[in-house]
């Protein structure tokens, strides 16, 4: 088996890495870490970021992702960092399950008549529109047609799997990974209170700048491209869709249930 492994930036992650990588050759197993197309499966070494990072840029790929976590709780990662031997056992063995993810892909546009679309950018978690320090107007149209008007820091559009990421923090429900859809919330927005919207992941979002400066898109909190006032960020559903491995088809929830208590909340 073709093991790819990509490795956060950290020197716990290298130090795992190396051990990683000697378990798996004893066993007669080969280390991909430069060309992962030829990987039967990834495993990422790092957080939530390093496995979003990973399994967006390499979509296409169609592979199991399936990360060890070795920093705080993760939502998307399989694994904690002292597990990671009794993880690799069970891949060896076929014992996981694969979640496929939808991913967003946005486009920036002129708001002419002769509009030519810049490059696409692929999003696992989130596509959002903010100011960086001032007030912006924002018009929302779902599939063509005006939905609402935002003043406010922004606006979030996110897949289900990121809506236990910026989106949270700034209001937006909790969506099951297992159902497609995008999650619009506005953050900070100004005025009468704006919810959040759950759409479904065939309909087209535009986001048009009406008014701001120092405007950036956000892909997954880490790619930030300019948007100038006028220009309108199109969000649709990606072509490719990550695939993600755990080991509990219950991880969700017990993650969750990491993150906030909720099955320890009873007052008696």
């Amino acid at each position: 088996m073709r093991f790819g492994v990509v490795v956060a930036e950290t020197e716990k992650a290298r130090e795992v890495s190396k051990k990683i990588g000697s378990f798996l050759k004893e066993r007669g197993h080969e280390i991909v870490r430069e060309k992962l197309s030829r990987s039967d499966l990834v495993i990422t070494l790092g957080g939530d970021g390093t496995l979003i990072h990973a399994a967006c840029e390499y979509a296409a790929l169609s592979i199991p992702f399936i990360g060890i976590n070795l920093g705080t709780l993760g939502f998307l990662t399989a694994e904690e960092k002292d597990g990671w031997e009794e993880a690799l056992k069970k891949i060896i063995a076929g014992d996981f399950i694969v979640s496929e993810r939808m991913t967003l892909e946005a486009q920036i546009e002129l708001e002419t008549r002769n509009r030519k679309p810049e490059a696409i950018y692929r999003a696992v978690n989130e596509v959002v529109v903010k100011g960086m320090y001032r007030v912006i107007d924002l018009e929302i149209l779902v599939n063509g047609q005006k939905f609402m008007e935002v003043s406010g820091d922004g606006l979030i559009v996110s897949t289900q799997t990121g809506s236990t990421a910026y989106s949270l923090s700034a209001g937006g429900p909790i969506v099951d990974p297992e159902l497609d859809c995008f999650v619009m919330t506005p953050v900070n927005a100004h005025g009468l209170p704006v919810p959040s919207v759950i759409l479904s992941p065939d309909d087209e979002v535009e986001i048009k700048v009406k008014e701001g400066s120092d405007i950036s898109m956000i892909i997954d909190g880490q790619q930030h491209t300019k948007v100038e006032e006028g220009q309108s960020v199109k969000v649709t559903k990606g072509r490719y869709r990550v695939k993600l491995g755990y080991f509990d088809k219950h991880h969700f929830l017990k993650a969750l249930n990491g993150k906030f208590g909720l099955a320890g909340r009873f007052v008696k």
